[in-house]
């Protein structure tokens, strides 16, 4: 192999490398993002849940549970 033949495939490898960098730090970022997103969809779940296990709770009460205040 010659010394222009090595230059070239050192050449292509760096290129390829250099491509390769890039793909990494955008796949990095890509699933940074991802997982703020999926910390976000958790808690709004979370509150989401709470919210439901209130309403059922509320609509569980028997109306004689909720009698009128004394002035009626």
């Amino acid at each position: 192999m010659s010394h222009e033949e090595t230059d070239t495939r050192i050449t292509e490898l760096e290129i390829q490398l250099a491509h390769m960098e890039t793909v990494v730090t955008d796949l990095s970022d890509m699933i940074k993002k991802q997982w703020d997103r999926i910390d976000l969809l958790e808690r709004q779940n979370k509150l989401m849940s709470s919210d439901v296990k209130r309403m059922i709770d509320f609509l569980r009460t028997a109306p004689e549970d909720d009698a009128p205040p004394p002035h009626y």
